[in-house]
């Protein structure tokens, strides 16, 4: 077992952090909660944060932290593809995809997880600390730091290893708010993420079908795979719990819209859920018929006090990886690590104003507990659950 440094709790007020508060007409303390994922303007203050939110420290081995919504672990596009190569089969189609996939600007991008790594070091006293992989921008959850190369090496294998897992359990294991609910209240889906140009810009779409060799060693498609159930549906919402292999390539955000339940925030896959006669149907995208209409629960408008316009414009993605299976990383131990941490304030808040925080807490109560052979990373001790 790995021998954990006792972390400090969290004070109530954290100095230095800066927060948006959307205004909304009508809009309650609970309805801004919702809308106001905490932000940061400077590497220092994320770097600060994130120092007073270890979950758990190895030491010289392995940091975990909670990453917040909203804030990118690098922010761009890497050299070469990053950590684990291109997702594209050669350097012109990089070029091609580089060209027509928009990088954001600075300003956009806002400060990263590898900005404030300098200062992080220093907080931590892990001279030698690095970042490996972690969680999409759009994604809250808890990501490893390794402290030394071999670690880094050895995180690396694990995620190669268990992103190719085509049975669950898989690595990833999340919580989503979403529009709609999918037709069945449990299941899995198999499909591809690819690309399709649409006007002067490239999509990505989905397909439920097995990916053919070659475009799968081509890096044309990316294939993954997703379990899910339903945990309740109110009003035209749902809280789905999902394990997925993989986030690559947009792929839990076009399963999840494939089966007609986009994630509550997603701007760009929402609008490929239309009503037709009362009913939401999936358009393919690029799409833009006249006669439908984006499919938007009545609840939400009333709930959150905005107009239609607003809430496909306004609301961050409600989707938050609640624990991460890292399989043998313990090294000599042959260990599995679970890096767990609860969905932030403003994903709470959400529950609460949606009428789904008692479908969470029974979620939570029912969570099994992780097995011996796992080390629990999170401030969770043995016998606890996930959480």
């Amino acid at each position: 077992m790995f021998q954990m440094n006792s972390v400090p709790k969290l004070s109530k007020r954290l100095p230095n952090l800066s927060t948006t508060t959307i205004k909304t007409v009508g809009a309650t303390p609970l309805i801004t909660k919702a809308l106001s994922p905490r932000t940061f303007s400077d590497p220092p203050k994320l770097a600060r944060y994130l120092g007073k939110k270890v979950l758990a420290h190895a030491p010289g081995r392995f940091v975990v932290i909670e990453k917040p919504f909203g804030i990118s672990c690098v922010g761009q596009l890497q050299q070469n593809g990053g950590v684990f190569g291109n997702s594209v089969r050669d350097e012109r189609k990089t070029e091609k995809w580089a060209g027509t996939i928009r990088a954001r600007p600075d300003e956009e991008v806002g400060v990263t997880i590898t900005d404030s790594l300098k200062l992080l070091r220093k907080i931590l006293n892990e001279p030698n600390l690095s970042f490996c992989t972690g969680l999409k921008r759009y994604l809250s959850g808890a990501i490893v730091l390794p402290c030394n190369e071999r670690d880094a090496n050895i995180l690396k294998d694990c995620i190669r290893r268990m992103s190719a897992d085509v049975e669950p359990p898989f690595m990833y294991n999340a919580l989503a708010i979403t529009l709609n609910s999918p037709p069945k209240s449990s299941g899995t889906i198999t499909g591809f993420s690819t690309f399709r140009n649409v006007g002067k810009h490239v999509e990505y779409i989905f397909e439920e079908r097995k990916v053919t060799k070659r475009a799968k060693t081509g890096k044309f498609a990316v294939e993954g795979h997703m379990s899910y159930r339903v945990l309740d549906t109110r009003n035209g919402i749902s809280l789905v719990d999902f394990s997925v292999n993989k986030f690559a390539r947009h792929l839990p955000r076009l399963m999840l819209t494939q089966m007609l339940s986009p994630i509550l925030g997603d701007r760009i896959y929402w609008r490929r859920l239309m009503e037709l006669d009362g009913v939401p149907e999936l358009v393919s995208a690029g799409s833009r018929v006249p006669k439908y209409t984006p499919f938007i629960p009545k609840i939400l408008a009333e709930r959150f006090s905005m107009t239609n316009q607003e809430l496909s414009t306004s609301l961050p993605i409600y989707c938050h990886v609640y624990n991460t299976i890292f399989e043998d990383v313990g090294g000599y131990e042959e260990q599995g690590l679970v890096a767990a941490v609860e969905p932030p304030a403003h994903f709470m808040a959400a529950l609460k104003l949606l009428d789904l925080l008692p479908a969470y807490k029974k979620f939570k109560n029912q969570t099994e507990k992780p097995t011996e052979h796992v080390t629990v990373l999170g401030g969770i001790t043995s016998g606890d659950a996930f959480f």
